[in-house]
């Protein structure tokens, strides 16, 4: 179940609201742990199948050591040859004491600085020996309840394996925690909370301190106290390692190319000495909640750039072990969430929708309390408006009830899904697989096979009426509370809260009547033409890939790949994208617009709902040369995704009231990311760097503000129909049945051969500088320095620059970050651009505390000055080269590459279907002659381009502005 509930907020919400305040709160939706085996410890280190007569994956292997140690392993074959090791220590910030706040999130950046076998400083430059890339292949994560650490593998070898043991054990029980090191780390863990400042984490903190009052949840956030981590030593940060880090407190899943006897007897060798260095400790009371009847929540945040309105109920939990009943009550709440997204994206679609965006969001916290939330986006002089209609869509559902139809089109979604994976899980990810087989034992769930759940959840979805789901509905907002919030950057002042209390109770006077369902859909609605004719084939075997050219222009690419069973990837290009835009912004409206809007005849909520039992997803995209569809579906439905695609082609849909809901969010967005330290990125900062070309970043307000549909739909309806296409598709398919079905929707089309863009060159702003003043509270700075380089279309010099950019961010993060623990995560790359001659750049990002730009800036010079005259070193170059080969033999083993890298644009730039050929040779060729090249022509500091983005010297700013920075 829990494979569907995640499923369905990844697919279905990716082009939805944010979400919640839970979510930016820090939610990741897993529990504080399995059911206690005593009342005086919350540790327990059971299986949840041990409680359940839910049956587990059986091909899991799992086991227990004498110390209580758990692990869990399983084969699998994507990505080949990885390895995708987790360390789950069940105890994240829920289990720090009143003056531990913050230190789960501290032990986590510790591991990484001095244990047992790794001195400080010593780890990063041993996974990059290994091959493995630092934030990549390496990294970790605390939440509420867990602090789990990953470590990705090069390969299933005795000796990659046992590597990768030896530092989890280190993790374990080995932490020197060393008082230098403590020292060192706590300015990069402050400069990760100042990183983390902003108007939605401040909104979200505010909310999660209303909604969960009374539980320790919203005391235990995990970046934690300023106080506490300005305070931190050895002696505490040790007492709360030894009282959580047990080893009957942890589990490790292993899941890729391995042995399990193996793995399993490596397992025993490094974990089974480890011992607790205590008695168990005693369990946190999680406390209870204490909303009752209505209240009102109003927090102002004038930097949000937006109001937020939403309607909620929460209430306590007890801790459940996982049951088939259980697992129904989630279905059926799934299937209710599903029914009132229809319902909120039919009335978005509306001429004057009440709000901007909308979503339904339901299911729990830590297993500890349930949540049911109606949540919007609008413009705050509407929230009133807004209260009305979420208030009118609850009782809705609660009084008449989920239609037949309804409940029928969320079951079918739901059984899609279930197949969809059987079909797909011999080719999942081992990452995906170790991910979700954590979320399962820390949420005390059975973990199961693809097969298993269809064969669980199948009979169950077939079986449920609509007087169930409407059943679960209502008991979820059965409890004695509603939560009213009204967040973001309307004023209301001290009377808010009453102002919204009073609103409500006035709305809830109102009847309401049912909602109305809407007419089902006729799909195809639309002929093709006859084909054209036979098409030309030719097969370019050294990378087996067949191209067929029709007599009518369609050029279609195939390949046929393992690497993602049942599935293809397909991509369709055309036309000149932003090349041809007559106004700045109307590229990123069109694609919002598209989007949005489905064809001309369907609605977009009609066709999902046609769409329903299909695996089909499909987006379209503007970018600086080309237009496309891009989506991906299972081989059996792609006829169907080939009817789609032909009727958004031939019969495109562009909606007024889809560009009115578009414009607003796009205001509001420029009105956030205005006052956002990292939103003059791309409204100043990408602009400067590229001689204010129109392509790069984002236009001024005042220029986008002047786009109206009419202006849209005069350029883009003409451009919507293509003159030229190229179709690419990538998977598990039959080459016959993918040629019949391509050839009869789209060979027929009138088309011409596909044009390369003529595009001029851009002047780097080589030696200057760009001073860029914030109207923020928040307390950051960026610094960005470019080097110009070149364009993209010389391979053999881009793989250089790209290798130059890696080991100069790998200087960075050991001065920046590790030396002078200035910064949490400084960024270097390469960019070379595809359509503008000569244009590329080597770039760096930091984020700092304001006052110290200048010792920054000269700190990231003196770097680049050194890689241009001096180089690198041949240590350098192999800590860089061998975690890019890894990704690299990964990479060339994914349809996404096939697909975006090397067939799509093809026509134009044929060059693209040599590359593969060489990637691996060439970039195993570079030497340190090579990358120090690159260096000393391009790393000149006279050429650098310096932006310096602070805030204003100013107290947090009241009211509004188009724009709330100021350029220098």
């Amino acid at each position: 179940m829990f494979f569907l509930r995640f499923k369905f907020l990844s697919f279905r919400k990716t082009t939805a609201f944010l979400a919640l305040v839970f979510a930016l709160a820090g939610f990741t939706g897993t529990a504080l742990s399995s059911p206690p085996d005593s009342t005086s410890a919350c540790l327990s280190t059971r299986w949840p199948s041990e409680v359940s007569q839910l049956v587990p994956d059986p091909s899991l292997v799992r086991g227990k050591l004498k110390n209580g140690f758990r692990y869990v392993l399983k084969q699998n074959q994507e990505p080949a040859h990885r390895v995708a090791m987790y360390l789950a220590v069940q105890a994240g910030s829920l289990n720090e004491t009143d003056n531990q706040r913050g230190l789960a999130h501290f032990l986590e950046h510790m591991m990484f600085n001095g244990s047992t076998h790794f001195p400080p400083g010593s780890l990063v430059n041993y996974f990059q020996s290994l091959g493995m890339s630092f934030g990549g292949d390496t990294n970790a994560r605390t939440t509420h309840d867990q602090t789990v650490y990953n470590i990705i593998l090069p390969s299933g070898s005795e000796k990659d394996l046992a590597s990768g043991l030896r530092v989890m054990a280190d993790y374990a029980r080995g932490a020197l925690l060393l008082e230098s090191e403590i020292d060192r780390e706590r300015g990069v863990i402050l400069a990760e909370k100042r990183a983390r400042d902003s108007a939605e984490y401040r909104t979200s903190v505010a909310g999660s301190d209303f909604a969960f009052r009374g539980t320790r949840y919203p005391e235990r956030m995990p970046i934690g106290t300023t106080k506490t981590l300005e305070e931190a030593d050895h002696a505490l940060l040790k007492s709360y390692y030894d009282a959580w880090y047990r080893p009957d407190n942890m589990v490790i899943v292993v899941v890729g190319d391995i042995d399990p006897q193996r793995t399993a007897d490596l397992i025993d060798k490094h974990f089974s000495p480890l011992t607790p260095a205590g008695p168990a400790p005693e369990c946190p009371a999680f406390g209870k909640l204490q909303q009752k009847g209505v209240e009102a929540f109003y927090h102002y945040e004038p930097e949000l750039g937006k109001t937020n309105v939403s309607i909620q109920s929460v209430w306590d939990l007890p801790l459940e072990n996982d049951s088939l009943e259980l697992e129904k009550k989630e279905l059926l709440g799934l299937m209710g969430s599903m029914i009132v997204d229809y319902r909120l994206q039919r009335i978005q679609e509306k001429a004057k929708p009440p709000f901007v965006r909308a979503g339904y969001y339901s299911g729990d916290i830590v297993n500890r309390i349930g949540y049911a939330s109606l949540v919007a986006q609008v413009g705050g002089s509407h929230w009133q408006e807004t209260v009305t209609a979420l208030d009118r869509i609850l009782r809705q559902a609660l009084v008449y009830g989920f239609s037949k139809d309804e409940v029928e089109r969320a079951r079918k979604e739901i059984l899609a899904q279930l197949d969809a994976r059987v079909l797909t899980a011999d080719s999942e990810d081992s990452r995906t697989i170790a991910n979700r087989i954590i979320d399962h034992l820390g949420n005390n769930r059975v973990y199961q096979s693809a097969t298993q759940e269809k064969e669980l959840y199948g009979p169950l979805t077939r079986e449920i009426t609509p007087a169930e789901v409407n059943a679960a509905f209502q008991e979820r907002w059965s409890h004695n509370n509603r939560l009213i919030s009204v967040t973001g950057d309307i004023a209301l002042g001290d009377t808010g809260r009453a102002e919204i209390a009073s609103l409500y109770r006035e709305v809830t006077k109102e009847p309401v009547i049912a909602s109305i369902s809407e007419q089902k859909q006729i799909f195809p609605y639309l002929q093709p033409a006859p084909p054209s004719g036979p098409p030309q084939t030719s097969y370019l075997k050294d990378i087996h890939v067949e191209r067929l050219v029709f007599p009518d222009g369609l050029v279609v690419n195939l390949k046929k790949t393992p690497f993602e069973e049942n599935r293809v990837r397909v991509k369709a290009v055309f036309g000149l994208g932003k090349m041809k835009e007559p106004v700045p912004g109307v590229g990123m409206f069109l694609e919002d617009v598209v989007n949005g809007s489905g064809s001309g005849s369907l609605s977009q909520s009609a066709m999902d709902e046609v769409l329903a039992s299909s695996s089909i997803q499909m987006a379209f995209k503007v970018d600086e040369s080309d237009f496309s569809w891009t989506g991906t579906a299972l081989a059996k439905d792609f006829e169907l995704y080939s009817q789609v695609l032909y009727h958004r082609l031939v019969d495109p849909g562009l909606r007024e009231n889809i560009f009115t809901r578009a414009r607003k969010n796009y205001e509001q967005m420029y009105q956030k990311i205005s006052q956002d330290i990292e939103g003059a990125m791309p409204l100043a900062v990408q602009p400067f760097l590229a001689d204010y070309n129109k392509q790069f970043g984002l236009p001024p307000w005042s220029d986008v503000a002047q786009v109206n549909f009419t202006s849209l739909q005069k350029w883009a309806s003409p451009l919507l129909r293509p003159g030229d296409l190229e179709i690419s598709v990538v998977g598990d398919f039959d080459r016959d049945k993918i040629v019949a079905v391509l050839t009869k929707y789209f060979s027929g089309l009138a088309l011409r051969p596909a044009k390369v863009p003529d595009l001029p060159e851009l002047q780097f702003p080589a030696g200057k500088k760009l001073v860029v003043k914030v109207n923020t509270s928040v307390e950051k700075s960026l610094i960005v320095i470019a080097w110009p380089t070149d364009d993209f279309w010389d391979i053999h010099r881009t793989r250089r620059l790209h290798l130059l950019a890696s080991v100069f961010g790998d200087r960075l993060r050991e001065v920046i970050r590790e030396k002078l623990a200035a910064s949490y995560s400084p960024n270097v790359a390469s960019f070379s651009s595809r359509d503008f001659q000569g244009y590329g750049y080597i770039i760096s990002q930091v984020l700092v505390k304001p006052g110290t730009e200048n010792a920054i800036v000269a700190e990231i010079c003196r770097i680049s000055e050194q890689l241009q005259k001096e180089g690198i070193t041949n240590d350098e170059l192999t800590r860089a080269k061998g975690p890019l080969l890894t990704s690299l033999q990964e990479n060339i083993r994914t349809n996404q590459y096939w697909l975006n890298s090397v067939l799509a644009l093809s026509v134009r730039y044929p060059q693209q279907l040599v590359w593969p050929d060489t990637i691996i040779s060439d970039f195993s060729s570079i030497s340190v002659a090579d990358v120090n090249e690159l260096a000393a022509r391009y790393l000149h500091n006279d050429r650098a381009a310096i932006a310096r983005v602070t805030p204003e010297d100013v107290d947090v700013r009241k009211g509004k502005g188009n724009l709330a920075f100021s350029k220098k």
